[in-house]
């Protein structure tokens, strides 16, 4: 299919192909069918890069050479199949996986180790003894005073009974010889007196004897209270020792899993960022791989609208060709017929002459197809100018090749 002459404010079919062939050579288009000043711009950058005349106009030169652009990038080997099968869907590497790294893993065997390592739970090496004294305190007889199983008691008892003997002795003897030597109830008694005297001091005696054994008993009391308290003292020590290094136990502890967390979680978002990276990879590569299979068919619809085109050319320059042996055939019999022949020549040769176009609106008028170069591309081009000369030689020549009736 002939593609027509466009420009500012085209809109079409045409202006879409031309907006994805600008794509394919690396500007960024929205395909959207429209003519606009985006468009323009990418048009007259691209005719000031290929050597064309840089009139933002596409007209055949523009249009030829973005063909051609898609037959060196198609490289197609079958007409009939399109080069999208030979493009392959895009190989991207392996998804990364996550691994943690020598930093986290070293991290996580010190936390582990710290774990082993525990504190065991504290025992106390006073808590049998304290019991123990426990038990005594807890289970002391009471205070029991026996005077007759006390041996000092005891000996105090005889020395005091033998001194009531003696001094009742002594008394009845001097009472006595106050008498004469008879026996009487006064020497009996002052001699009970005598020895009531002793037994009374030994009463006194066992009053402090008993005193003296209770102050014994409560000091045995005390002494059992002061050791328990010096232990229990002892096993607070021990004991304030074990939880403060069991505080630093779970300090060490809340450090190294502080530091696990921040490693782990700094190892982490790296891997993050790599998943993030090869995804962004990824979309590249599809990106790419979708747009190379929407040009690749660009290029194979504009081949095969080039070819389509060119075959009805062929067809149409075939009309020609037999219209105008045609042609000369009917003029070669005319001049032979009269004498007047001449005047016969010269009006076919008006006629003809008045048939050829002017210009390419006129061009385009009879023939119908647009795709040559108007006459501002025409004297632009270094190339066509030497090959016919001037303008009106180049629109005879497509005259006679496409249009020619």
């Amino acid at each position: 299919m002939a593609k027509r002459t466009i420009s500012y404010g085209s809109s079409g079919e045409d202006v879409r192909r031309l907006q994805q062939a600008l794509n394919s050579v690396g500007f960024n288009l929205d395909v959207d069918g429209k003519f606009g000043a985006k468009t323009q711009s990418a048009v007259r950058s691209y005719q000031q890069k290929n050597g064309l005349a840089v009139d933002g106009i596409v007209g055949v030169n523009t249009w030829n050479s973005l063909s051609k652009v898609s037959q060196n990038t198609a490289k197609s080997t079958n007409t009939n199949k399109t080069e999208s099968s030979k493009i392959k869907a895009p190989t991207t590497k392996k998804r990364p996986e996550y691994q943690k790294s020598d930093t986290v893993i070293s991290a996580e065997n010190k936390l582990k180790d710290w774990e082993n390592n525990k504190p065991d739970e504290y025992k106390s090496k006073y808590s049998e003894e304290i019991e123990s004294v426990l038990n005594s305190i807890l289970n002391r007889e009471k205070f029991q005073f026996n005077m007759n199983a006390d041996p000092l008691y005891n000996q105090y008892k005889e020395q005091y009974i033998n001194n009531g003997k003696k001094a009742m002795m002594d008394t009845v003897a001097n009472a006595t010889a106050l008498t004469g030597g008879y026996s009487n109830s006064y020497a009996v008694t002052a001699g009970n007196e005598a020895y009531n005297e002793q037994l009374n001091k030994l009463n006194s005696i066992a009053l402090e004897l008993y005193d003296r054994a209770y102050e014994k008993y409560k000091d045995g009391g005390n002494n059992m209270v002061d050791k328990i308290r010096l232990l229990r003292d002892s096993d607070n020590d021990d004991y304030s020792k074990y939880r403060d290094s069991l505080s630093d136990y779970y300090k060490d502890g809340d450090y190294l899993l502080s530091k696990l967390t921040s490693l782990s979680e700094s190892d982490y978002k790296a891997f993050l960022e790599l998943v993030n990276a090869y995804e962004s990879d990824r979309d590249y590569e599809y990106k790419k791989y979708l747009e190379a299979l929407e040009q690749q068919n660009f290029y194979d619809k504009l081949k095969f609208d080039e070819e389509k085109f060119n075959e009805e050319m062929a067809f149409k320059k075939a009309e020609a060709e037999r219209d105008q042996r045609n042609a000369d055939r009917s003029y070669a019999l005319s001049a032979s017929k009269s004498s007047s022949s001449s005047n016969k020549k010269s009006e076919n040769n008006y006629v003809k002459t008045t048939m050829l176009p002017k210009s390419y609106e006129h061009f385009v008028n009879m023939t119908g197809y647009s795709g040559i170069m108007t006459e501002k591309e025409f004297k632009t081009s270094k190339k066509y100018k030497e090959e016919y000369g001037n303008y009106q030689n180049y629109l005879l020549e497509m005259y006679y090749k496409y249009g020619m009736k």
